[in-house]
């Protein structure tokens, strides 16, 4: 007999997260995004283990630090498990000392974007006792499986990190990823579902939910560039749709990259929902190269909304630069196929590139308010860790460091992101951006446009305080 382990699955407070190149306005809404990769490790683990975790997301349920400490007095757990972005790396230090500080025995285990990219640097991080990296699910329920019943070595498990008397180990990665079928629904009753809201979400009740994993474009700004692309079966997308639904969920996003590469799959998830006359209103993200109108009049008739575009410059040597794979020419024709299809879109820009002048960054602008979108956001170039723009700039001399590294050995609160570019300061880009967003939103067509557009009051106030957001200064309140 064994006494199984009590496991806090945690988001921790907002405290002194990194500043990034993403408007605030927009990236507010974001932060309340349910933690659905997270909620995946915990559904699974609760499934393998018949063991009952608990799940605490402070930002959406406004759960400060010292409540945080109050709660995890109660609860006793032997593990806090943290899935992680660089971003909010140092929140989660932050936390995990303070929880420490009460409860030296209480063991930190860290896994998401920023431990794949850094696991052993994560690890040795003195607040850090385990690491995963890669698909989450199994190589944590194995971790705890191996803790609470000695049933295998640390050592044998692929895709983790571990301490033994002060030292770090680090295992090969697991190469072997998983049937996304075989995964239970995300431990949606552990959250407050009611709690996350987005800012752009038309005043519905919202969640996220994930059909496909991974993308195979090669654009050179994103982490995710060339990682397998994998599908859910139509039945299995479904049954979970209508289970939200349920749930009292009305407005779906569909967090995968770009969920219409494999367009027979999309479709398939699209006739089911009408054929179960589910009622659902939901967003995606797409390629403007991996549709057509047999797509988005499926998407459409399903309960699609908006598409999210990456759609980035106007100018194609930019384009090119990034490995974007598309033409201006062919995001003006998945425009007009996605608005003829009664469907609206939100148009994700980018100035800053590397040898781009300012006339072209108005020029992007320009070329958002001809497209007419939903909302637009202009966001500043910025080399992320370890993509595929970054190792360049490294190369080309125009990052003389590699600063990512040095943070993830040394993550200090005094760090401050930097935006590389030889032709503008950091405040010049600032202040364009700001003029971009100007630019755009108060366009008289596109005041015009929202305002015939406005079905409700509460439709109204939340693109107003949206709007408010854009226009302040700094983009930040």
């Amino acid at each position: 007999m064994f006494n199984p382990m009590k496991i806090l699955f945690l988001v921790p407070p907002e405290t002194i997260s990194l500043e990034s190149s993403v408007p605030k306005a927009l990236e507010g809404g974001k932060g309340y995004y349910p933690k659905l990769g997270l909620l995946y490790v915990a559904a699974y683990y609760e499934r393998e283990t018949g063991n009952t975790a608990t799940f605490i997301d402070c930002p959406p349920e406004n759960v400060s630090e010292e409540t945080l400490l109050a709660r995890v007095r109660e609860i006793k757990p032997d593990m806090v498990a943290m899935s992680i972005m660089t971003f909010n790396l140092l929140d989660a230090l932050h936390t995990a000392k303070a929880l420490k500080s009460e409860h030296p025995n209480l063991k930190v285990c860290l896994g998401g974007p920023h431990v794949n990219l850094y696991p052993k640097e994560t690890l040795n991080l003195p607040e850090i006792d385990y690491v995963v990296f890669g698909e989450g699910e199994k190589i944590f329920t194995r971790l705890t499986q191996a803790l609470e019943k000695d049933a295998e070595t640390l050592s044998s498990i692929n895709g983790l990190g571990w301490k033994q008397n002060g030292v770090s180990h680090i295992n090969p990665a697991e190469t072997e990823l998983l049937d996304l079928d075989e995964l239970p629904f995300p431990a949606r009753h552990l959250v407050d579902v009611s709690s996350y809201q987005h800012i752009i979400g038309e005043g519905r009740q919202f969640f996220t939910i994930q059909a496909t994993r991974g993308c195979p474009a090669a654009c050179t700004f994103c982490d995710i560039r060339k990682t397998k692309f994998r599908i859910r079966s139509p039945k299995s997308v479904v049954d979970e749709v209508e289970e939200l639904v349920k749930m009292g969920v009305d407005d779906l996003f569909f967090v995968d990259d770009t969920i219409t590469i494999d367009k027979k799959n999309v479709l398939a998830i699209c006739n089911l929902i009408v054929e179960r006359g589910i009622k659902i209103h939901f967003k995606i993200s797409a390629r403007v190269d991996t549709i057509n109108p047999e797509v988005v009049a499926a998407l459409n008739r399903a309960g699609c909304y908006r598409i999210h575009f990456g759609i980035e410059s106007a100018t194609p040597k930019h384009l090119q630069y990034l490995q974007k794979g598309q033409t201006p020419e062919k995001v003006e024709r998945a425009i007009k196929m996605t608005r003829e299809a009664g469907i609206g879109f939100f148009a994700y820009m980018m100035i800053g590139i590397p040898h781009e002048t300012k006339e072209e960054m108005f020029a992007t602008v320009d070329f958002a308010k001809k497209l007419k979108p939903d909302y637009a956001q202009f966001s500043i170039c910025t080399p992320y860790p370890k993509v595929e723009l970054y190792f360049q700039m490294l190369q080309d001399g125009i990052i003389p460091e590699d600063y990512w590294q040095k943070f993830a050995e040394n993550p200090t609160a005094d760090f401050k992101i930097k935006f590389w570019n030889k032709d503008f300061t950091e405040e010049e880009l600032r202040d364009l951006q700001d003029e971009c967003h100007a630019r755009f939103y108060r366009s008289p067509t596109y005041l015009m446009r929202q305002i015939t557009k406005l079905r409700s009051w509460s439709d109204f106030t939340a693109k107003a305080r949206m709007g408010t957001k854009i226009l302040t200064s700094r983009l930040g309140i």
